[in-house]
């Protein structure tokens, strides 16, 4: 590729670089997205020229904005990010004019006689050093920089400097913090910065209240993935997605980095093809919103369920899994057909997430109903399994017990040899597979009508989820989903 090109004194910059930077490459998304513009390889030197004024015209206007203005939840977003710069500096000036044209240097075009060095993003030459007060996330933890010793900043060239201030409208941004993506796939890429865009448009005019329908970005994200996994065309190509959420104050910045697993794509295409696992999604969903006093949502159950598929960089947690086998200890409130969707989405889960077959669990799941559902009034029992299911240890006692006690009754207790060394291991597979047992048992414990739970009459039964008989057989009602999907 040739050098770049002069013109008299000036070092123009004509194309958008698209690197591999977190929060270059969610700007140069945002750039590309205000520019309308498919890709940032379109991008051409009057698209960077326009943008620029944009995010110009709408610093200066979030910056001089009075406090009960909704332009000034704009400037929360970039004080959240860019704390020391000129704009969101307490000592700004007040005065449009003036602020526009400190504004504009932001972006000015480097001059051919300046020193020039590699851009620190795209490698592009360049005559400008910035630091800390205008790239998040650079230097230091504390309010002093800790850039080399001699060294003024960091080099950036036009392009990229335009792209970084254009990552708030690409990312998912609150007044304290700001979320970016990053994705094997562009087109994942593209749809969140999209939807992030629209979502800057509007805080920008009507400030952060006109949000009532605001997403999180683990929402944003498996909305994205949705789409992709529907595509007959991504069939083989599985994708990751990272999330990276920061705050780039002046006493203490902080960086949390969750991602999806490859897997995920497999997940969630095949979620909507097995209603019982979609309807456990569903109802989890629901059981995971939580509502103030007066019913008003304080946190969404979209925006919970979807968190549960993203876990902390290099840290498989399998939090979907946790949220299900937290709710054991209030199945008898549960309603049948519920147990059943969860125990069809957690086996759904293994299957695709951790590639394992729970169908090895089927004697051992006849062993421990069939010693449960002896007793008279089995309630007894059944508590005593539920104390015992997440407890290595105490489950192998409890496995031993039963088999003797069926033993000695006459019955034929089920060989169970062939599972019990991964059920009782102490890793991640031998947790999971406790887990889905505990859904296999209690769903076999409604195929049978055991009598564990009590219905409170004093509640109204949700229609939706059929009554609330506990163990009861009740009818599998197809949930109604007006928005259509499941993130």
């Amino acid at each position: 590729m040739s050098g770049p090109p002069y013109s008299g004194e000036q070092l123009r910059t004509d194309m958008l670089a698209f690197t591999h930077h977190p929060i270059q490459r969610s700007g140069a998304w945002a750039v590309t997205t205000l520019a309308g513009r498919d890709r940032p390889d379109e991008v051409t030197a009057a698209d960077l020229d326009a943008v620029a004024a944009r995010i110009v015209r709408d610093v200066v206007r979030a910056s001089t904005a009075t406090k009960d203005h909704p332009a000034y939840d704009w400037w929360k977003v970039l004080y959240a990010l860019f704390p020391n710069a000129k704009p969101t500096h307490a000592g700004r000036p007040r005065d449009a004019a003036v602020l526009t044209g400190e504004v504009e240097r932001f972006f000015a075009v480097d001059r051919a006689v300046d020193v020039l060095r590699p851009c620190v993003f795209c490698g592009a030459m360049a005559g400008t050093l910035w630091a800390k007060s205008m790239l998040p996330m650079f230097d230091t933890t504390k309010f002093r920089n800790t850039l080399p010793p001699g060294v003024a900043g960091w080099p950036v060239c036009r392009a990229c400097r335009i792209a970084v201030w254009a990552m708030p409208y690409g990312a998912a941004v609150t007044a304290g913090s700001a979320t970016v993506l990053t994705c094997d796939n562009d087109l994942i890429e593209r749809d969140f910065v999209t939807t992030n865009c629209e979502r800057a448009a509007r805080i920008q005019q009507a400030g952060f209240s006109s949000l009532s329908s605001n997403a999180a970005p683990e929402t944003v994200t498996l909305w994205a993935l949705r789409t992709y996994a529907r595509r007959p065309e991504t069939q083989p190509r599985p994708v990751a997605t990272t999330l990276w959420m920061f705050k780039n104050d002046n006493q203490e910045p902080w960086l949390r980095v969750t991602a999806t697993r490859l897997a995920v794509v497999r997940f969630l295409r095949a979620l909507p093809t097995e209603p019982p696992a979609y309807r456990g999604w569903r109802r989890l969903e629901r059981a995971m919103t939580r509502r103030a006093a007066d019913g008003t949502v304080v946190r969404s159950g979209h925006d919970a369920i979807a968190r549960t598929l993203f876990d902390p960089v290099n840290a498989h947690r399998d939090r979907l899994l946790v949220e299900l086998f937290n709710r054991r200890e209030s199945v008898e409130k549960t309603s049948g057909s519920t147990l059943r969707a969860w125990q069809a989405l957690s086996a759904l889960y293994l299957r695709e997430m951790c590639g394992m077959d729970t169908g090895d669990l089927k004697p051992v799941t006849g062993l421990l109903v069939d010693w449960i559902t002896a007793e008279k009034n089995p309630r007894g029992r059944f508590n005593e399994y539920r104390r015992a299911a997440g407890r290595t240890f105490a489950l192998q006692r409890l496995l031993m017990e039963a088999s003797a006690r069926l033993l000695l009754d006459g019955r034929r207790p089920s060989d169970i040899t062939g599972v019990t060394g991964p059920l009782l291991a102490s890793t991640s597979q031998g947790w999971r597979l406790r887990g889905q047992l505990f859904f296999e048992v209690v769903a076999e414990l409604v195929a049978r009508d055991a009598a564990i739970g009590t219905k409170d009459e004093s509640e109204e039964p949700d229609e939706r989820d059929g009554p609330l008989v506990g163990f009861g057989r009740d009818t599998d009602e197809d949930d109604d989903d007006s928005d259509g999907g499941y993130a």
